[in-house]
């Protein structure tokens, strides 16, 4: 080690920075071998600790820091390339996207302006959220982590300088153990708030900190010895290259994972006489990362509003014009609006004063999007009723978290008023209550709705997810509570249990898995899902039937592999249709209808387990096929003839599906029946209703 403070340009770091921006680009643009690209915002923290802090800590010692000063700083480098891409994302998505997106779009870019969106998608999201690529201003939240760790991070530097002075260094690395404890730990409770705030991230910032501190004092590894700098930095390379190219969606992260890149760029940063910097610092890497900033700010926007405007996921060829395209912007922006900014002008108050001026002026027309609910005059009535449809949600389903049914009247009506059904499920059984609800009431039927996300109606299984922890547990204990009820409640004299039964399986590479209660959920194989699934089912009859409740068994709806309410959309808005058009092409849909090509789950061998099960079922049993009802003639229906959605997205019923689909589950010619207490003879039926004509399997 060898003393040296002063602090020179770093060309590597910049080309540092190109690593880290070119593996989230690639990730976002859906290139395999980048499939943990994502690690890339990892690696911005640890820069972005390096070189604030260096900047924080050469000032508190030369007597010379002024918050003022500072936040300035982080005005000039953040704020007018933010300020540009929300402008040209604003008029963007004022033409593309429809009042509810726009709506929550403007929210987003609001909490963007302010440094809190990522306690905004912490906050707003739930079952329902819309995926991440239907949210362009998404990428800001690392943006708000960086901010809320400066809003802190000078004063602990400063109170450590006073008080702590020789004891900085261990006083940092304490705080970096106890933020990556903080992380693992917080990881098996609480993902996405361990994946998107400040304390589970400090540690990354924290160490590229310490690392700042560490030269600024002095210590650095001995440039003379060639062999230890470039194995160090060798390793780095290593630990960053190795997540990049192996992790993917279902890598718990942050967490132990977000360490091999957390400390490959440490030990890249700390040696910066290594043949691996000597790389970095070459002049195409470099260029990359002066213009990664506009760079991560233009792709994911534009990604997001394609997207959104397609039908089918978006084409990798698309994704990738789409990057190459947002790379010419960001070179743009940081000649044009970067670079300018960045030159010192007049006092560091007023400065501020006008960043503030700019925040309020620029914060209006989006908040003005928000007070006026997405500006719904924008488009035709068509729009509006299409979202006024996928809007509305099922009160009765509980979300994660909850173990305990919904107890309002209309989830659990209660008193005397005759026979009653009991709708059992998950998130698909509640998507379908609407229509099962109109349907009772008409026939003078009470209904009770006990619906969980992501939670079958099994005792005998229940389902294991990474990235809720304790949803197996939850979701047991609810169905366990349900039972309780049903057993308890000789008014209820049918049962209909609906899932999403692939679930599992289509979700097998994130690591979801049917397991038994209380059953180890990362030791379960694959392969037992089946198995898993088609037991518990027949046991669940069996406890009904026990309980002399009939039995209505549903397969689960079409699940396409597409977005149908964005068909209605698309065709509804201008420019989406345009741009739709040129990035789906021709895909064989109508305005109402796909071909059974485009649904997924057609010829799921989940399928024949429930069909398995219903068929070995005692009398009392019905099954009931969805597919009847909403598949005649060999094509799916996603809207009605007037362009109303049947479903929410590609596998959640809309309550206008949901009033198609009931009638066949509470078919007419069964109603008598309903009204006796004794149910020992009843048939088998297989299809929604004789009228109905299902495709051939």
């Amino acid at each position: 080690m060898h003393n040296n403070s002063a602090r020179a340009y770093r060309p590597d770091v910049d080309g540092l920075r190109s690593i880290a921006i070119i593996s989230v680009v690639l990730f976002h643009a859906g290139l395999r071998p980048f499939s943990g690209g994502f690690v890339g915002v990892d690696i911005f923290f640890v820069i972005s600790g390096y070189l604030i802090t260096g900047h924080i800590y050469s000032d508190v010692l030369k007597s010379e820091f002024s918050f003022a000063k500072f936040y300035v700083r982080r005005a000039r480098r953040i704020l007018p390339a933010l300020f540009f891409v929300l402008s040209a994302s604003f008029l963007i998505g004022f033409l593309l996207l429809s009042p509810g997106e726009f709506k929550k779009f403007s929210l987003s870019a609001v909490a963007a302006m302010f440094g809190i969106s990522n306690i905004y998608y912490w906050f707003s999201s739930d079952y329902f959220s819309p995926a991440a690529d239907q949210m362009p201003m998404l990428m800001t939240w690392s943006l708000g982590v960086e901010e809320q760790f400066y809003m802190v991070f000078p004063w602990v530097i400063l109170f450590l300088n006073r008080f702590f002075k020789r004891g900085i260094l261990p006083a940092i690395a304490t705080l970096v153990v106890l933020s990556f404890i903080f992380s693992v730990v917080a990881l098996k409770i609480d993902p996405a708030f361990t994946f998107y705030l400040l304390p589970s991230r400090a540690w990354e910032l924290g160490i590229g900190g310490g690392l700042a501190v560490m030269e600024i004092k002095g210590v650095r590894f001995e440039q003379g010895k060639k062999a230890v700098v470039n194995g160090i930095a060798f390793i780095g390379a290593i630990l960053i290259a190795a997540p990049i190219f192996i992790y993917n969606d279902s890598t718990p992260f942050p967490g132990a994972s977000a360490l091999l890149p957390v400390l490959g760029s440490a030990l890249i940063i700390a040696s910066p006489g290594s043949f691996v910097a000597l790389a970095l610092g070459s002049r195409p890497l470099v260029f990359i990362g002066l213009v990664s900033y506009s760079w991560y700010l233009w792709h994911w926007p534009l990604l997001s509003f394609a997207s959104v405007s397609s039908v089918w996921p978006l084409q990798q060829s698309a994704a990738l014009i789409i990057v190459s395209i947002s790379f010419i912007l960001a070179v743009l922006t940081y000649y044009l609006v970067e670079k300018p900014f960045r030159r010192p002008g007049i006092s560091n108050g007023r400065t501020l004063w006008r960043y503030a001026t700019a925040l309020v002026i620029f914060t209006l027309p989006f908040a003005l999007a928000v007070v006026m609910a997405g500006v719904p005059q924008r488009f035709g009535p068509q729009v509006a009723m299409i979202e006024k449809v996928i809007s509305t949600r099922e009160s009765c389903l509980v979300s994660y978290g909850a173990a305990s049914p919904a107890s309002g009247a209309g989830c659990q009506p209660g008193g005397d008023a005759g026979p009653a059904i009991a709708l059992i499920g998950d998130s698909h059984a509640a998507a379908l209550a609407p229509g099962l609800r109109a349907v009772a009431q008409e026939r003078g039927y009470q209904l009770y709705v006990f619906t969980k996300s992501s939670c079958p109606p099994l005792t005998g299984a229940t389902r294991y997810m990474p990235n809720h922890p304790a949803h197996a547990a939850e979701c047991a204990a609810y169905n366990a509570r349900v039972m309780d009820l049903l057993r308890g409640n000789g008014a209820i004299k049918k049962v209909i249990l609906a899932g999403y039964w692939s679930a599992p399986m289509r979700e097998a590479e994130t690591g979801s898995r049917y397991i038994h209660p209380g059953a180890n959920g990362a030791e379960q194989p694959e392969e037992a899902n089946g198995p898993t699934l088609e037991s518990a089912l027949a046991s669940q009859i069996s406890q009904l039937r026990e309980m002399n409740k009939d039995v209505v068994l549903l397969q689960d709806v079409p699940l396409f592999n597409f977005n149908p309410v964005r068909v209605g959309l698309q065709r509804a808005i201008p420019l989406r249709s345009t741009f739709g058009t040129w990035l789906d092409g021709d895909r064989d849909l109508t305005p109402h209808d796909a071909p059974m090509k485009a649904v997924v789950n057609f010829n799921d061998p989940v399928r024949d387990i429930v069909t398995r099960v219903a068929e070995k079922s005692p009398p009392g049993v019905t099954l009931v096929d969805p597919f009847g009802a909403l598949c005649p003639q060999a094509r799916c229906r996603f809207s009605t003839a007037d362009g109303a959605p049947l479903f929410t997205d590609n596998q959640h019923l809309s309550t206008v599906g949901s009033a198609l689909t009931a009638r066949a589950v509470l078919s007419a010619d069964n109603e008598n029946k309903m009204r006796t207490t004794s149910f020992e003879t009843r048939p088998m039926v297989t299809g929604a209703a004789e009228s109905n004509h299902a495709p051939v399997r």
